[in-house]
């Protein structure tokens, strides 16, 4: 295809659609945001995305993400959410790898950023985004990076609290036990190496901070994906989020905060009884 390759994921959105496709199948869904209305089904869209066939780890490429309804028309307008019009959150299959980027729009639902990966290997990207007028979308995409993949390190999936650069980052939640489809308080309180509570938090995206939650599975899916809101209450040095975990399983969370215009993460492990 003229030296670009071609990617497809669709984004059904009614959650009792079952269909048998080739193309992988996403949904509004962050239980999060709303529930769905019975009234009438409601508007499907799919994602295309496009990479050059030559692409090397560590080398920066581009990519192209068209937006178009189930019956492949051009979708022209969107609205901003979270202070962008898609959000990119681009992982390795493994979860080792995890980017954060935002595509900008040059019409005609034409979506275009720069990427770099680390290393070989297959990676999914969530591409979510909101039609003008719509829910919120998720589409899934996958790419695969040749060459000698690297044997993935040992993980710690314990640990509560780790260092990002000079600040100390504590996650917990309440309830401390935390089950399937019961909404849990997520909180990462965040320190300076002496102890002291953290000074210097800014927004970031129009909130107190990001998380996004993504369970451990073979393939990755849409179902997989949390992207969870900050509510506004709790210490000026805490960051807190609402969240659901739908099924059992391990997930990973990557918590991003803004200390004095620097955009850091913090990710974690979490494993989810039913």
């Amino acid at each position: 295809m003229n030296g670009r390759q071609l990617i497809i994921g669709v984004c059904a959105i009614l959650a009792w659609i079952m269909s048998a496709s080739s193309a992988v199948m996403g949904q509004d869904s962050h239980s999060q945001h709303g529930t769905h209305s019975a009234a009438a089904p409601e508007r499907v869209f799919q994602a295309k995305m496009s990479v050059p066939d030559e692409t090397r780890p560590g080398e920066s490429f581009t990519i192209d993400i068209h937006i178009q309804d189930d019956k492949g028309r051009k979708v022209a307008d969107f609205d901003v959410f979270q202070e962008k019009l898609m959000h990119l959150i681009l992982v390795s299959d493994d979860l080792g790898f995890f980017s954060h980027l935002h595509p900008v729009h040059q019409g005609s639902g034409h979506f275009q950023m720069t990427a770099i990966l680390p290393s070989a290997g297959t990676y999914t990207l969530f591409s979510d985004y909101k039609p003008a007028g719509d829910r919120e979308q998720i589409s899934v995409l996958k790419l695969r990076m040749n060459g000698a993949e690297k044997t993935a390190g040992v993980t710690d999936m314990k640990s509560s609290e780790k260092i990002v650069q000079d600040i100390q980052v504590r996650m917990s939640f309440s309830p401390k036990t935390v089950k399937t489809n019961e909404d849990a308080i997520v909180t990462f309180d965040l320190k300076q190496l002496d102890g002291k509570p953290v000074t210097g938090l800014g927004p970031y995206l129009g909130e107190k901070g990001h998380l996004v939650v993504i369970r451990k599975s073979a393939p990755l899916i849409d179902k997989d994906y949390i992207h969870a809101h900050a509510v506004k209450e709790g210490e000026a040095s805490e960051i807190k989020f609402t969240a659901r975990f739908p099924d059992e399983g391990l997930y990973k969370l990557w918590c991003q905060f803004n200390n004095k215009g620097r955009i850091l993460t913090a990710d974690f492990w979490i494993n989810i009884e039913r």
